[in-house]
């Protein structure tokens, strides 16, 4: 890149002193965005939601011609342009009940220095067309970053917005470099002295690094351009005096292997290098000389002796810890580096499992149904679940009875997620009872299934059906009578548990069950 850069600008100092020179101004509009690749397990999603950016540019050009018909011509120019891209996020009732979307936008403002070539194919006395590209050099010099929350009830929770006009700027992660370079194409017609042109430009470095994470962020510009050619210059021809190079005596610089290093400050005076490294070769581009370099053919570090750092991998399953879910366990990528196993056998894989060694439940992550109170009884058949008591009086404390309930005794069995088939546990519930209902022809009981939030109304409402009636249906075949029951559903209404925490989501996942006497 600085080889093409010092070319373009020494054939403009060449043809400057002897040709007509164009100058003026362009300007046009612009969509840019950031091609950027990393190691996100998630990647192929996100990316999906940041957009084009639109923006604006403009700027001063001079055209130089090269050859003396003027179809090959040297175009240097001078752009302020506007990058960045935008970032949009929409949330439905599957994902987040508080949020409606979120978005971001970078922008990013650059001085562009393109140095063009230009192919022009004459098509009539005014009208002609060109092709082109050149390289690009380009300067950073600010910028902004803006985030907004938006939530579905603004009135309990209005908007956040987060704005950065001081953008950091550096080679550390988290910051944005100062320079960038890449290559420009161009194609366009020209009539008189206006012109009409699409450019589309890639950066080949990265123009930022991630403050958490590895990855590569490039600037990619698609733009329409209008200029106007302000003046032509014509500069004066100079007769340059011939020096009489006979009574010179050429000095001899010994350069064996021809890379511009004389062999006396060569370190490798037998094979072509850099001088950067005194006269060595360098072929990773790592700043380590071939000859030094432990990896000659992979890109790494001076302190690593020229090799690329080891990432730690603890577990030697070939994910690095940093995104291994068992880094102390052997494990497979697939499975993000946890073994494809399901150790204590609860069908649940030891991947996902946050009790892999005891067998769980999937509503409770591969874990078994709490005990709060420690009474021996599990919360879903436990009365009292946060007071210890007795088995015998249904978990509670001795001098605890169900008198306390004065009328109404109420129970609450749960459900799996999209499931309306009844559990063990909740056979506990329904033969206790079953027994109090057949002592007391003058008990009924009321019936009201629920779900969580996740999917439609209409299939929510159907599933809370389905869990009532799967109750009213056990209780009748033990010959309660219907007449007795009444049986209500109300979907993902009065949830019992915070619907946007997705670990307590089981708890709404159930059917309330309430005997009272009738009066």
């Amino acid at each position: 890149m600085k080889k093409l850069f010092f070319v373009f600008i020494l054939s403009g100092i060449l043809f400057n002193a002897t040709a007509q020179i164009k100058v003026g101004i362009l300007g046009g509009a612009n969509q840019s965005t950031l091609v950027e690749t990393n190691s996100l397990p998630n990647w192929s999603t996100i990316k999906k939601n940041y957009k084009w950016l639109q923006g604006f540019h403009g700027g001063l050009f001079s055209q130089i011609p090269i050859n003396k018909k003027g179809s090959l011509v040297f175009e240097p120019a001078i752009v302020y342009f506007n990058k960045g891209r935008k970032y949009f996020q929409s949330f439905d009732t599957i994902g987040s009940v508080l949020k409606k979307d979120s978005s971001f936008k970078q922008q990013l403002n650059y001085i562009d220095i393109p140095l063009n070539l230009l192919l022009k194919f004459r098509a009539g006395k005014k009208l002609s067309f060109f092709i082109g590209g050149g390289p690009y050099v380009s300067f950073f010099f600010n910028g902004k970053e803006k985030s907004v929350t938006n939530f579905k009830d603004p009135s309990t929770h209005p908007p956040i917005t987060i704005t950065s006009s001081d953008l950091p700027v550096g080679k550390a992660p988290g910051k944005y470099t100062t320079m960038d370079y890449g290559a420009t194409v161009t194609a366009g017609a020209e009539m008189g002295r206006v012109f009409i042109r699409a450019s589309a430009s890639q950066s080949l470095a990265d123009m930022y690094q991630a403050a958490n994470y590895k990855g590569s962020f490039k600037n990619q510009v698609i733009s329409v351009s209008l200029g106007v050619t302000l003046a032509t210059l014509t500069a004066p021809v100079e007769k340059k005096k011939v020096k009489d190079t006979a009574k010179i005596a050429p000095k001899m610089i010994k350069d064996r292997d021809g890379d511009g290093v004389p062999d006396k400050e060569d370190d490798c005076p037998k094979i072509p290098g850099t001088a950067e490294l005194k006269g060595c070769p360098d072929s990773d581009g790592d700043g380590v000389p071939d000859y030094l370099d432990k990896c000659p053919e992979a890109k790494g570090s001076v302190s690593n002796k020229g090799c690329p750092e080891p990432e730690k991998d603890s577990d030697q399953d070939g994910v690095p810890d940093n995104i291994d879910k068992c880094p102390t366990l052997k494990g497979l990528a697939k499975n993000n580096g946890c073994p494809d196993t399901d150790s204590d056998g609860d069908y649940i894989r030891d991947a996902e499992d946050n009790c892999p060694t005891v067998p769980g439940l999937y509503r409770y992550h591969g874990c078994p149904i709490p005990d709060t109170d420690g009474d021996g009884l599990n919360d879903e058949i436990d009365n009292c679940p946060n007071i210890p008591g007795l088995k015998t009086n249904n978990g509670c404390p001795a001098s605890y009875n169900e008198q306390n309930f004065k009328d109404t005794i109420c129970y609450t069995i749960y459900f799996e997620f999209n499931e309306s088939n009844l559990e063990n546990q909740a056979y506990t519930v329904m033969q206790r009872l079953i027994q109090k209902m057949k002592a007391n022809n003058r008990l009924e009981v009321s019936i009201k299934g629920y779900t969580d939030n996740v999917g439609s109304v209409d299939a929510n409402n159907k599933l809370s059906a389905d869990r009532a009636n799967i109750v009213s249906d056990y209780l009748a075949s033990f010959y309660i009578n219907r007449n007795r029951m009444q049986v209500s559903s109300f979907g993902k209404q009065f949830p019992a548990a915070d619907i946007s925490d997705p670990a307590a989501q089981w708890k709404n996942r159930r059917v309330e069950i309430c005997i009272f006497e009738k009066k």
